[in-house]
């Protein structure tokens, strides 16, 4: 048996039997609200070519919405962010992984940033956010914006969908769940500069909301 070295910037390892697609994955559940110019409509019925309100007021295409089926299990599992946290107006389903952006004065004084990530799953405590009751599989949602810009999900700042210079990379694009979109009509992403909070840090700041 050989010792293996893991990289710091890996989120999790899976093991699966058979062919199954890797790169970027969506994590919204299908009725998540996210905020268009006619108002908010339900993430599941999106298309391309549709627009999005982006939390700068920007007025964005969507180039593409992206599904997949996963176990609702490991890194997969669903969470649920619970209003009135974070000013939800009412409460998200997503996968553990989706991050949140978060910013105000009380993230500036605490973190020194303008804004912050924060992995949904870092927020389960009981309050804020809760495991969400689920077998078998879940069918998640993501929209690609053209630079990766966030939108607004329930009065909420949402992350879409990072893919970073993935079209670049021939040999592994064709392996991902985005495959089937033309690779020379895909965007590229530059790697956020904010800080993810870590567990303790983001219920913590939960809390401060909260009090």
């Amino acid at each position: 048996m050989h010792s293996a070295d893991v990289s710091q910037n890996i989120s999790y390892i899976g093991f699966h039997k058979g062919a199954l697609s890797v790169g970027p994955t969506p994590t919204l559940d299908y009725h998540t609200p996210v905020l268009t110019p006619q108002g908010y409509r339900k993430i599941g019925v999106m298309q391309p070519g549709d627009t999005v309100v982006s939390t700068s007021g920007d007025i964005v295409p969507v180039l593409g919405v992206f599904k997949k089926v996963t176990p609702a299990f490991g890194s997969f599992a669903p969470v649920r962010l619970r209003a009135p946290y974070f000013g939800l107006q009412s409460d998200l389903v997503m996968a553990g992984t989706q991050r949140l952006i978060v910013g105000g004065s009380d993230v500036e004084y605490t973190f020194g940033q303008d804004e912050v990530l924060i992995p949904a799953h870092h927020l389960i405590n009981g309050t804020a956010a809760i495991a969400q009751p689920s077998k078998g599989t879940m069918t998640y949602y993501q929209l690609l914006l053209p630079e990766n810009e966030a939108f607004v999900a329930s009065e909420l700042c949402l992350e879409s969908l990072f893919i970073g210079r993935l079209r670049r990379r021939k040999d592994i694009f064709r392996n991902t769940s985005l495959a089937a979109f033309p690779r020379n009509l895909l965007p590229e992403h530059a790697a956020t500069l904010n800080k993810i909070l870590r567990p303790y840090e983001a219920i913590t700041l939960a809390a401060m909301r909260a009090a």
